[in-house]
């Protein structure tokens, strides 16, 4: 009975494998293509990674961003380069009890991020950790 069951089975892919045809697989691969390009041309919200130094000093983040599925894949595998700061273009607050050691405000960092990053709009920015600067 078992027996039967395997060889019936063992007879249905081998008339599948020889009805699927390249043309088939060819048509089949460029509808995927053409359906996922669509659907990337929807809104979504993403988390995306971004690097960011002030001053010499390197620091990663996550950005909450809307936009396009082409720009968010853009911005998270392509566009990776670090946005380089200056102490006075973000705000910064002196940290009680720690000489030299500043922390960014959130809001300033997002504002920063969205204009160097026009085709995303940027919700929101995960805090960075305390930035130290050496006395000048």
């Amino acid at each position: 009975m078992t027996r039967k069951i395997i060889n019936k089975g063992k007879e249905l892919v081998g008339d599948v494998k020889k009805r699927i045809t390249p043309a088939f697989l060819i048509t089949l691969a460029l509808a995927l293509i053409f359906w996922y390009s669509g659907k990337l041309g929807y809104t979504y919200t993403a988390e995306i990674p971004v690097s960011v130094q002030i001053d010499g000093e390197r620091y990663r983040t996550t950005c909450v961003v809307e936009g396009t599925g082409h720009k968010i894949l853009s911005a998270r595998y392509f566009k990776r380069k670090t946005i380089k700061l200056r102490r006075m273009d973000v705000e910064m607050v002196p940290v009680e009890g720690l000489s030299n050691t500043y922390d960014v405000r959130p809001e300033s960092l997002q504002n920063v991020i969205s204009v160097r990053n026009p085709s995303l709009k940027v919700l929101s920015v995960s805090r960075l950790p305390y930035v130290i600067f050496d006395e000048e």
